[in-house]
Formats: C-alpha cells, structure tokens, sequence
C-alpha cells in the first residue's frame, strides 16, 4: 500500500550532488559506446531525444544548429544527416511546442493533442486574426492537401506595402501554415539544406496509430509530468512545469505540484533537501542508486560545451540554485553590453558548470575560433581543466569538420596555450 507524501521521510543531498545527479538524468556524464552504423546512430539519436524528452530548435547557426550540438555534447560527433533521417524519411519524430519549437519522438504526438485543441480554441474567437483571416487559412491548408508537401517559400509574398504580418516574413501565409501547424491540421515533413520547413497534412505524416490515441488531460499531465521528472533528475513544481512548455506549460503549476505528490506516493519521486538551498526539491526516485556511486567516488567524467539552448540550462533559476551559474543569452543583448560574449557556450566539466566561452566557426578557413573564455569564480584555470576543455573543443572540431583545429583569442595565456596543445591549432 502506498503511503501518503507527508508519511514519506525527507533524504540530504549536497548541491554538488544534485547538481551531479542533474547531469546524470540528462546523459552529460559520461559518453556512451560509439554506435558501427548509420542505423545504429539513428536509433542512439532517437533514443537520447526520448530520454531528455525533446530538443530545442533554434535559427542561430554560429558553430552548428543548436539541436545538432545538443546531441553532440551528449553523444560525440555523429553524421548530422543521421538527425535530420529521423523526422525524414524515417518520421520517428515530429516538430512542436514541446518545449518552445522543439524536436520530440513522434510517439509523443498524443500528448500534445490537448494543447493544439486549446491554442484553436483560443485562436479561433470572435475578433482573433484567424477568424478574419478564415478564407486565407482554408486557401492555404487546401494548397497543402493539394500540392503538398509544400515548403513556405511557395507561397507569393504580397505586392505592395509590407502588412501588420511583416513579423512573419512578409507574408500573411506563414501565419497561416504557423496558426495550422499550431493547431495541428499541418506538420513539418522535413527541412530544406537551408532549414525552411517543408509542410504537409497531419494525416499524411503521423503514423495512423499514433492519430487514434487520446488522451484525457490528466492523463497526458501524469505521463508529461513523469517525463520531465525523469529529464530533470532533481525538481521542484516550477522547474518541472517549466520542463514541456511553449506559450504556457502542458503542465501548469498546480497540476505539477500534484503530480509531485502522486509521483512521491507511487514511489517515483522521492522528496530531498539541498544542504544550504532553501525549499524542498523532489529526486527522480531511479537515481538513487546513481547517489550510491556518487558517494563512493564514481563522479561524471565527461566534460562538454552546452548549446545555449540546452535542456541543462533552459531554466536559468535552475542553473543558479544547483550549479551558482547565472546566465543569459546574449545573442539579443547590443554588443557593448554583452559580458561573456554573442553565442556563449557552458563549459560543463565533470558534473559541474566551471565555465563558458563563445567561438565561432570559420568555415571557410576551417578553424574554430574562442573569441572569449571565462572561468566562474573559485575556478582554478589548471593545466589538467585546460586539457579537458582543450579534448572537448577537439571533439566539436571532428563534429564540425574544423579540420584547422582551435584558436583561443581570450582568456588566460597558461589556460589558452592547454588548450589549444591539447585541441590543436
């Protein structure tokens, strides 16, 4: 019988140990075995994606396309055409609001339909642009059905004076093909080599079997709500309703502190303090076993530079509290008022945040650039950290194909010169 979560003793961790048990949950602590072939690769890229539940799609392409580098700091370099084989022409996965416009296992597209059913819902009242633009939204799902798969580019930009829809791209058809998409009449098939979107019918595309699930609300909440503990290894109800979520979460506040408390009672989640971080965190209750190994020395060895929209990092209370890592993005910050630099990369090292640096990929020369690199404070810049960076900056030159190795352009000279020993130059 289970016992209710207030009758459930509360466990001590230390914030190096949640922090580790974070990277842990994420599969950042240690490479897996190199798969032999493509196939191979495939089914390892899949199976990462429905461990950390989805990816992050962003346009920003300074070294490689951010879900590209996501999976690399996981897994080593892999043949990027192996990605983008799983959403065509495999359809093992699928693009949404999953967390912003993400990548997910197509399997998942169920949980997913409730939140399409409420952005209609929503979209489609009196006074909402996609009831004034009804005629536009029917031509354009019709040229889908009928011309499909069809990539946005085939639609003709409107003559004259650029519309209140300019945010768009100019053309009052992308908003159609984002408002069908939202809404789930349309998916993306595939992208083009320069990343446009090609459409098509829902029904075209998502496996039959997968179209004739439905799911009730709380039902896709429990499923979602177990998915991002998983992901997350160590939560509270905001960083797990943070996890899913696009203009608002799939699981809103008060649905995830209640799924906490089933997740507790059922056995999946056990409640755990942080030594010197106030309020009460819930631990993924498999990792257990991981703070054993913890405890007896087997910390993460794996040291890797994170995408700026990884899954570790999304949430940036999350990153200070577990790791005393405060960061932003500063891609949208003017450039006099950037600290640590356009694209900054994470430097994750052995379970802990020690760092980031900002490069940049010059293809043409084949040379990966550090224009800055900073420690955090109480980081020793040693010969040994410089070695580790040094690997990794290696590893993402074989993943890009900068075959002119690193050049680090800032930072400290000693940790500069291991680095780029170690790298290559």
């Amino acid at each position: 019988m289970a016992r209710h979560p207030d009758t459930i003793p509360t466990a001590t961790i230390t914030r190096e140990e949640a922090g580790a048990l974070a990277v842990i949950a994420q599969g950042l602590d240690a490479r897996p075995p190199r798969p032999a072939s493509h196939a191979a690769w495939q089914a390892l890229l899949l199976q990462t994606i429905e461990r950390i539940g989805c990816v992050q799609l962003d346009t920003i392409s300074v070294i490689s396309r951010s879900h590209e580098t996501v999976l690399w700091s996981r897994l080593g370099p892999y043949d990027a055409a192996d990605l983008a084989a799983l959403l065509y022409p495999r359809g093992d996965v699928m693009e949404y609001w999953v967390h912003a416009a993400a990548i997910a296992p197509v399997s998942w597209y169920p949980l997913f339909r409730p939140a399409m059913e409420r952005y209609r819902a929503r979209s489609e009242r009196p006074g909402e642009w996609a009831v004034d633009h009804a005629d536009l939204l029917q031509r354009v799902l019709a040229a889908v059905r009928e011309r499909g798969p069809i990539p946005s580019r085939a639609f003709e930009p409107p003559r004259g004076e650029k519309a209140p829809w300019a945010w768009w791209g100019g053309k009052p058809e992308r908003r159609a093909l984002e408002h069908l998409w939202s809404a789930g009449d349309i998916v993306v098939q595939r992208r083009e080599s320069n990343f446009q979107r090609v459409w098509e019918l829902a029904d075209r595309v998502i496996p039959p079997e997968v179209l004739a699930i439905r799911l009730k609300d709380e039902d896709v909440q429990q499923v979602l709500a177990a998915r991002a503990l998983a992901a997350l290894g160590v939560a509270t109800p905001r960083w797990l309703a943070d996890y899913f979520r696009a203009y608002r979460p799939h699981v809103p506040l008060p649905q995830a502190r209640r799924e906490l408390a089933r997740l507790t009672e059922s056995g999946e989640a056990v409640r755990v303090r942080i030594e010197g971080v106030d309020g009460q965190f819930w631990l993924h209750a498999p990792l257990l076993d991981r703070l054993e190994d913890l405890r007896a020395g087997n910390w993460p060895t794996l040291t890797t530079l994170l995408s700026p929209f990884d899954n570790l990092v999304w949430n940036r209370d999350r990153a200070h509290v577990l790791w005393d890592f405060f960061y932003r993005i500063e891609t949208y910050t003017v450039a006099e008022r950037r600290q640590y630099g356009y694209y900054s990369m994470p430097i994750l090292h052995r379970g802990r945040l020690v760092g980031r640096l900002d490069p940049s990929f010059d293809r043409k020369a084949g040379v990966l650039n550090v224009k800055t690199l900073h420690l955090e404070p109480g980081v020793r810049g040693t010969a040994a950290l410089g070695d580790s960076i040094g690997r990794a900056l290696a590893d993402l030159c074989r993943f890009l194909g900068a075959d002119a190795g690193v050049r680090v352009l800032g930072g400290d000279l000693k940790l500069a010169e291991a680095i780029e020993r170690r790298a290559g130059r």
